[in-house]
């Protein structure tokens, strides 16, 4: 209210520092050309701010969505910030969670600290799956939980174990490892257009004896490494987890991993790149709430800009107990609705690389068998 911006500039100034990652410095050159001011950094922050106020009863409703999820992914990555202690940058931790195929929106949360008190007051009501890399707050979360939640692992960090333990071993165990890990994968894959019982089906006869393999030969094999080594890290990171990572056997709505959140997470680690930190801590906070609108928006392929500007125009004058006005504005409601905001182009590149994948690991599969 009463400010000299409108909504469409407010949705430029957000969308290239949250979705093309521009400082604010660089956002100053582009600006004054277009419109005849100089916007100095105090007044670029305090946009950000406001609109983060205006946007933050939609970042909680995407929230409220992702709560309803049977699996639920979490995970967490640094940003430091400036005022936390005088001449240095200060760690803080951006969490992040992301709702299953029904409940497809991304929540962002910035805290001072990486204890358990953040995801502990953000799932206080939840109820189902908790998809994680297996983080110490987590597991203490789901031990304390009375059997509201239940703990499954992710494949993704599991394999990753491995792969980093390559470089510096030549142990048939990591590449066997590895290529178990593949073939998970390849099922995985076959499995895409399945119903979830169709899904368990298939990883019952196919998967649990690659994953049953894959324990047999680390419990064969940990004995005999070196405990400081990477390849015994990588063993006992997967063995402190093995009911965690065959969890997804037994269900086929758990994913094999976080990979959506992983990806989604690397818009703010491009940020972290390229502006180093954040100004302040209560901007770590608004940028979280900044970073759940925008990143929930590029799950559905939305142009970015124009779906900022009209939620920015249209959500002032709804109240926040509003539910059903604010899961209007959800970007999957809302792509539906503007279906000529949707970026054709993006969605079919994205169709495209997945197919690529697809086929990849067809020829992987037919190159084993020959």
């Amino acid at each position: 209210e009463k400010s000299p911006f409108g909504a469409s500039v407010l949705a430029w100034i957000i969308a290239a520092k949250h979705q093309r990652h521009l400082p604010t410095y660089r956002q100053q050159d582009i600006l004054l050309e277009p419109l005849g001011l100089w916007l100095s950094r105090p007044l670029l922050a305090k946009l950000l701010a406001g609109s983060a106020r205006v946007l933050r009863p939609l970042a909680e409703c995407a929230l409220r969505e992702i709560l309803r999820s049977y699996v639920l992914q979490a995970d967490e990555t640094i940003v430091k910030y400036l005022g936390g202690e005088k001449g240095r940058a200060s760690t803080g931790y951006l969490f992040g969670y992301a709702g299953d195929a029904e409940h497809r929106f991304l929540y962002y949360d910035y805290r001072p600290t990486r204890c358990r008190a953040g995801p502990a007051e953000i799932l206080a009501d939840y109820r189902g799956v908790l998809l994680t890399d297996g983080f110490s707050g987590y597991e203490s979360l789901v031990r304390e939980s009375q059997g509201r939640l239940r703990a499954a692992a992710c494949w993704m960090h599991a394999r990753r174990e491995f792969d980093e333990a390559r470089a510096t071993t030549s142990h048939p165990l990591v590449e066997e490892t590895l290529a178990r890990v593949r073939r998970l994968y390849d099922v995985e894959d076959r499995a895409k257009s399945f119903t979830p019982d169709e899904r368990r089906a298939l990883r019952e006869r196919e998967s649990r004896p690659i994953v049953e393999r894959i324990f047999a030969r680390l419990d064969e094999h940990r004995g005999e490494l070196r405990p400081t080594s990477q390849l015994a890290q990588a063993a006992q990171y997967s063995l402190n987890r093995r009911d965690e990572l065959l969890r997804f056997l037994d269900d086929g709505r758990i994913e094999l991993d976080t990979g959506l959140l992983e990806r989604s997470m690397r818009g703010p680690a491009l940020g972290r790149k390229n502006f180093l930190f954040f100004g302040s801590f209560p901007g770590g906070r608004t940028a979280a709430v900044l970073y759940s609108i925008v990143e929930s928006a590029k799950l559905q392929h939305l142009d970015v800009t124009a779906y900022l500007t009209d939620v920015l125009r249209r959500l002032p004058v709804i109240p926040s107990a509003d539910e059903a006005a604010l899961r209007e504005l959800l970007p999957d409601r809302w792509a539906k609705a503007h279906p000529q905001n949707v970026l054709q182009a993006r969605q079919q590149e994205s169709l495209a690389a997945l197919e690529q994948r697809r086929l990849r690991r067809t020829q992987r599969r037919l190159q084993t068998t020959a």
